[in-house]
């Protein structure tokens, strides 16, 4: 139960009150300034929970808000923490989206994520409109069952695009610029483990250059450990990228990481659960 505490400890509003934000570059206005010193990303969600626990909290034990929040199965709207590899907070993520999509569809649910600094100013938008046969790579070569994002820096400023592409077995996205034009790919493991037992799972989704061959970085979905894992769909993520590359296609590339996490972790934890017994059936 202590673990269980920490876990559901987290300040509502700012999921990391009491870390260090990362000093912004000197000489460069702009918001995705702090991008461009950093070869890496450490991206953790936080279990948030709605009004409705929170009143749960105030009325009741935390047993009973701990079975309350594993039992519905409705996913909250999500909230991140975005680090350098220094763990000086960078952004903070929130999720604006609808709760009957979050509840009935949580994959491919409409959203815009809006990522912020500390001084509370929108740097990044990243947003995805829902599409009801979204998910299978089989299929995704069709518009209507294809994932997409929009990157917008600075909000209402497109700078890219991340558009999952029609694969066998991989899940396979191609990063754009502006313009549409394909610059990075990113290919998914064979087999994408979530849950308590996956810990010894590689979630590696590599980075591929603009040959689509030379490996320049990945994305990777972090363990975090069994009693999160179990009752909790709150995710840590790393991302490598180049040094070298344009603030923008980093922002991008950050865009990506979210959808896949969205597109392939988002589900509360008891509906992995279900889920996977349904498998056992078969």
């Amino acid at each position: 139960m202590n673990q269980a505490n920490q876990f559901l400890g987290n300040n509502v509003m700012n999921p990391q009150p009491q870390q260090q934000w990362m000093a912004k570059p000197a000489g460069d206005p702009s918001g995705l300034a702090y991008l461009k010193p950093l070869e890496s990303l450490f991206v953790n969600q936080v279990v948030v929970m709605s009004e409705r626990m929170i009143f749960e909290l105030v009325n009741h034990l935390v047993d009973d808000v701990f079975f309350y929040l594993v039992v519905t199965g409705i996913a909250a709207q999500a909230k991140y923490g975005v680090f350098n590899d220094q763990r000086e907070q960078i952004y903070f993520a929130f999720e604006e989206s609808d709760v009957c999509q979050r509840m009935c569809c949580p994959k491919t649910r409409r959203f815009d994520l809006h990522i912020v600094d500390s001084a509370n100013q929108e740097i990044i938008r990243i947003k995805r409109e829902f599409r009801c046969f979204a998910g299978c790579n089989w299929f995704a070569c069709c518009e209507a069952c294809s994932q997409e994002v929009v990157v917008e820096s600075p909000p209402g400023t497109i700078i890219g695009y991340v558009s999952q592409e029609c694969s066998f077995l991989r899940a396979t996205y191609v990063l754009k610029n502006e313009s549409g034009i394909p610059v990075l790919n990113i290919v998914g493991p064979a087999c994408i483990c979530d849950g308590p037992y996956a810990c010894c799972c590689e979630n590696k989704f590599t980075i591929y250059g603009t040959d689509g061959s030379t490996e320049i970085g990945a994305v990777h979905k972090k363990y975090r450990g069994f009693v999160a894992e179990s009752l909790t769909s709150a995710d840590a993520f790393t991302i490598r990228i180049p040094l070298d590359l344009d603030v923008r296609m980093k922002a991008v590339a950050l865009g990506a990481l979210f959808l896949i996490d969205f597109a392939h972790f988002s589900l509360p934890p008891n509906r992995n659960k279900n889920r996977q017994r349904r498998r056992r059936r078969r």
